[in-house]
């Protein structure tokens, strides 16, 4: 039996995996959030957010962040202690690209978009 539950939730998580939430943040410092990473269209970085198709220009993205949910322990939580099982930056993977010519910023989001797991067709 905890086999098979076992075996069921990494299954959810697995789908999970394939909808990364990135966030970004643009050179006027405006922070952008909920968004999915599409595609790399010349030098234009292509996100959706939920039915709305985004582009913003490499040269005006200073971060881009892949969001992730920090690890969720199980139990009680502690007089004084915090509780880690939501978003909260720790476990985040953060792509600095604000020192970064158009070039090699492009580099960076093409080597994105070839390692990301796809997301799921629907």
């Amino acid at each position: 039996m905890t086999a098979l539950l076992l075996a069921a939730l990494a299954l959810v998580g697995a789908g999970q995996a394939t909808e990364d939430v990135w966030q970004i943040t643009l050179k006027d410092g405006t922070i952008v959030w909920n968004l999915r990473l599409e595609a790399l269209r010349r030098d234009t970085v292509v996100f959706r957010q939920d039915k709305k198709t985004m582009r913003y220009p490499l040269l005006r993205v200073d971060e881009m962040r892949l969001v992730r949910a920090a690890k969720h322990e199980v139990g009680g939580v502690v007089d004084g202690a915090r509780y880690d099982g939501a978003a909260n930056g720790t476990s985040d993977l953060v792509y600095q690209l604000t020192l970064l010519d158009l070039a090699e910023r492009r580099q960076v989001v093409e080597q994105i978009l070839r390692t990301r797991t796809p997301p799921p067709q629907k």
